[in-house]
């Protein structure tokens, strides 16, 4: 099988929205630093259209910080910086449940 025909299927719940960034290659397969940056969803989902539309934009923004990182500087230093700074903590997450509510606080110890 040859690289363009080579797939891998990855199970997702549909509700889930799927962020998707794929480099772009060269002849020799090298990045050329450009990127493919994209999202996926189910039509299967079975959120309300309010919810649906609250989620797309969260997930366009989090697709706009790349092309945002490009024109500022300081977005992106301050995006580096906070990006360094969760991946240097020691520890793993410790999941926070406060009430009966379906939102789960992260805790990087």
């Amino acid at each position: 099988m040859s690289k363009e025909q080579e797939k891998i299927f990855v199970d997702f719940e549909p509700n889930d929205f799927i962020i998707r960034i794929s480099p772009v290659l060269d002849d020799s397969d090298n990045w050329t630093g450009e990127l493919t940056v994209g999202y996926l969803t189910l039509d299967e989902n079975y959120l309300s259209e309010e919810d649906y539309t609250h989620i797309d934009m969260v997930t366009n923004l989090t697709l706009s910080a790349i092309p945002l990182m490009e024109q500022d500087v300081e977005v992106r230093n301050r995006l580096y910086k906070y990006t360094t700074s969760v991946l240097e903590q020691e520890g793993k997450p410790v999941v926070e449940k406060e009430d009966d509510s379906n939102v789960i606080k992260l805790r990087f110890s």
